[in-house]
């Protein structure tokens, strides 16, 4: 029998050494650093503990397994809960803003491969997504939790599938897009809007295949397998759980939920129908401001100077390859239309998708610009001077978004929260808007704080039965409120405490 000799310690380390250097050799730095900085930005901005309105929602509902409001966004809350459960911070509502940091970045890598697929140089790409990873929103909705970064990182997902489904059209990969499209439905119905432009581009790249059953069974189980996802609405109602943003309150201040186990129900919830009078709520006159501020908007996140490139990438993509550039401006037009139409307050987080589609046209105006003065002016000079305005863009970028969306020190959401459960009373009932209650509804369903406090949303209850309940309470509990309507204070005082006003009855209603 023969022993096998145990290698020398130092040759042990030599080999370890060597594969480390082969590894490192083999690393992708190009795509790394496409991942790392902007990830690295995000992290030293970062929120560092809940944020407000539907940011403290979706943290909470995602911590207590609860039910966001319309559309549900069951995709969101089953793979946020897998984020959650990692060891990253004992404060939920950091592990959840950094969940979209990481989603950020993962955004500019997918975005990083499809710009080299259009054969776009790396300081280029770099500029260009540097652009993209420092402009206001979208740099903003990478530091709290929100479903906005997680909705680009599957357009970016779904675009380049359809890409390698082009190269090589199998079953297989076409499988990929088409579930990839319908499991973000599951997390903003606004991915309907990426359907026109992924149609053109199937049927435009490859008609001949959809001759074959073959094709349409797989489509249609890829569908199947995407909308599973919506289960898990129907199931956590099943459980009846303590935060639920689907249901209203009556004049008694008990919570009706809404019924996710029947079709009517869970239909009114994922497509969105409490929001319904909001979609194309401008008048024809109204809607030429709403793009210009949509143009000014798009001209700041690129710093003005991502503007005409941008523009020259959309007409060279157009001309060099039409299926690619119908995809990408059918998806730029359908969301700009729609959300400029859309009547709500914080729509200018929700035009990131566009975002993404100019990152993309801008790599390729700039790769065409190199082109161009490469052959007609300093072979050797003016390419690097173009990168040098690229990347020094970025930079100047950096520099003046940086005190706009940093939040590392923002503290105030989880601050106002814990003076209003400091300063209510026992058995007290705490009613607000998205400003104040999601955020003590995290502190007393996350971290346990004040379960003795009932908080009702006003988004939740009707006018007239809030008011109702309120007066009808009045005597026995205390009673806060964050703005009280002027109706109610005909019969009630408002005494400021904290953040709220608490109501005590007027002795002789005004007139």
């Amino acid at each position: 029998m023969f022993k096998m000799i145990p290698l020398p310690s130092f040759v042990r380390s030599e080999e370890s050494r060597s594969g480390w250097w082969l590894w490192l050799a083999r690393l992708d730095w190009q795509a790394t650093a496409v991942f790392i900085l902007p990830f690295v930005l995000y992290w030293l901005t970062l929120a560092p503990t809940i944020y407000n309105l539907d940011s403290a929602e979706f943290t909470t509902a995602v911590a207590s397994n609860g039910i966001i409001r319309a559309t549900g966004y069951p995709l969101y809350l089953l793979v946020g809960k897998v984020w959650s459960w990692l060891p990253l911070s004992s404060d939920m509502g950091y592990r959840m803003n950094l969940f979209s940091a990481f989603l950020g970045a993962i955004t500019l890598l997918q975005a990083e491969y499809i710009l080299r697929r259009l054969q776009v140089e790396p300081w280029l790409r770099l500029g260009a997504l540097g652009l993209l990873a420092t402009a206001p929103y979208f740099w903003a909705m990478s530091l709290i939790a929100e479903v906005y970064t997680l909705h680009t990182a599957l357009l970016a997902g779904i675009i380049l599938s359809l890409l390698r489904w082009a190269d090589a059209p199998t079953l297989l990969r076409l499988v990929l897009p088409i579930c990839l499209m319908t499991l973000s439905l599951g997390n903003h119905m606004a991915t309907v809007l990426l359907v026109p432009g992924a149609v053109w581009f199937v049927l435009t790249s490859h008609p001949a295949s959809f001759k074959n059953w073959r094709v349409w069974a797989a489509a249609g189980t890829a569908v199947l397998l995407g909308l599973t996802v919506f289960l898990v609405l129907p199931l956590r109602y099943a459980s009846q759980p303590l935060f639920n943003y689907a249901g209203e309150y009556d004049a008694a201040g008990v919570f009706h939920p809404v019924n996710l186990m029947s079709f009517s129900g869970f239909w009114w919830l994922i497509t969105g129908q409490s929001f319904a009078g909001q979609m194309f709520g401008y008048q024809l006159n109204e809607v030429w401001p709403q793009m210009a501020a949509y143009g000014a908007q798009l001209w700041t996140a690129f710093l003005a100077i991502g503007i005409g490139p941008g523009l020259l990438g959309l007409v060279v993509l157009m001309r060099r390859n039409w299926r690619l550039g119908g995809l990408l401006l059918l998806i730029f037009l359908a969301n700009a239309i729609f959300y400029i139409n859309y009547r709500v307050i914080d729509k200018d987080t929700m035009y990131l998708p566009t975002y993404l589609i100019w990152a993309i046209w801008l790599g390729v105006g700039y790769q065409q610009l190199a082109l161009w003065l490469q052959s007609q002016v300093q072979p050797q000079l003016s390419p690097w001077l173009l990168r040098g305005v690229a990347l020094g863009a970025v930079l100047l970028a950096v520099g003046l978004n940086w005190s706009l969306v940093d939040r590392s020190a923002d503290w105030s959401t989880r601050e106002m929260a814990e003076t209003i459960l400091a300063e209510v009373e026992p058995n007290a009932l705490v009613l607000g808007w998205w400003d104040t209650v999601p955020a003590v509804q995290y502190l007393q369903l996350v971290e346990g704080q004040r379960p003795d406090v009932q908080t009702i949303n006003r988004f939740l209850i009707p006018g007239a039965a809030m008011e109702e309940l309120i007066l009808s309470q009045l005597d026995t509990r205390p009673i806060y409120i964050n703005n009280p309507s002027m109706t109610l204070l005909q019969q009630a005082t408002a005494v400021p405490v904290g953040p709220v006003y608490k109501l005590e009855r007027r002795l002789e209603p005004m007139p």
